[in-house]
């Protein structure tokens, strides 16, 4: 799918510019829908805390993953909001699509979701997870589910240098319209990008589960389950530029924005983002925006919200 992305970043700038067309460097035209709301009305940040973000490596074909995804949930379960959660299918043997067998003929593959497995150094065996992106052993990113019962806890209650604030909605058209707010909470000195990820949960699909590896799922003979539900599927990252999505070379940016300007305590960064229609198969009451800020230095994520999209 191509996306497209408009930043703004002051309300003076919003309102000088007449065009919905502004040209960035090395990334083409960028585009926002002329039917999404551009008047920002966030109130200041009320919170400090540090989300933390735990991105889950899987598969449909993947029998071991269903432990990682139920254990996930388990945490989740402890810290609420403060614990986001995002799936990712990967191009492996883990996600071929079945086609002509009645099951597994889902494609869950993105090209965003195969640029974000190769740059974090992801093994082809699954699940693997990352917690942050913070480095496990340099220069590797992954954790086992094994590890999330202690690495994620540690991580928890962590004071956070900015907050996000986003709105979400659909148009008629099933255009996807957010506007997301980056405030500063204290004066940091790195270069950072706010990115922006379109988020489906709730996916009843086949889906292999090995004996043992989640309670909800027993008795199957050969360990097929067609009422699986999937959560936290990533579904697109909003500002795609370039080609058609799965043309060769990859052209899907993962980046998202820069945040451009100083990065003072206090600042406020704004941004207007759209996406062209949703497939009319993506179920829009479970749709979410998933943002986060990370440190392009170190790549580690360092605040993620999830807003439900309508609210």
């Amino acid at each position: 799918m191509n996306k497209a992305l408009i930043s703004f970043f002051t309300l003076a700038i919003l309102f000088v510019l007449s065009c919905d067309k502004v040209e960035y460097p090395n990334v083409g035209t960028v585009i926002v829908n002329e039917s999404c709301d551009t008047v920002f009305s966030f109130s200041a940040a009320t919170s400090n805390v540090r989300n933390v973000l735990v991105e889950d490596f899987t598969g449909h074909l993947c029998g071991n993953c269903p432990e990682a995804a139920y254990e996930l949930e388990q945490l989740h379960g402890v810290y609420g909001d403060t614990l986001i959660l995002l799936s990712i299918h990967p191009n492996t043997s883990f996600n071929e699509v079945q086609t002509g067998t009645g099951k597994y003929e889902t494609d869950w593959r993105i090209e965003e979701a195969e640029q974000i497995f190769n740059e974090f150094y992801m093994p082809s065996s699954l699940p693997r997870l990352m917690i942050n992106r913070e480095e496990s052993t340099p220069p590797f990113y992954f954790f086992n589910s094994n590890q999330l019962s202690t690495e994620v806890p540690s991580r928890m209650g962590q004071l956070a240098d900015f907050a996000i604030k986003c709105s979400g909605n659909m148009l008629a058209d099933r255009t996807i319209c957010a506007k997301v707010e980056v405030e500063v909470l204290n004066t940091v000195s790195s270069t950072y990008n706010v990115v922006n990820c379109l988020v489906e949960d709730s996916i009843v699909d086949y889906q292999t589960v090995y004996p043992g590896q989640h309670p909800d799922y027993t008795g199957a003979s050969d360990d097929t389950y067609s009422n699986y539900v999937h959560r936290h599927v990533l579904r697109d990252i909003f500002g795609h530029y370039g080609a058609v999505e799965g043309g060769a070379p990859l052209s899907g940016s993962i980046w998202g924005d820069p945040i451009v300007g100083s990065t003072n305590a206090g600042d406020i960064k704004q941004f207007v983002i759209s996406s062209t229609p949703i497939p009319a198969e993506w179920d829009e009451n479970h749709m979410y925006i998933l943002s986060y800020v990370f440190d392009n230095a170190t790549k580690e994520i360092l605040q993620v919200i999830e807003t439900k999209i309508g609210s």
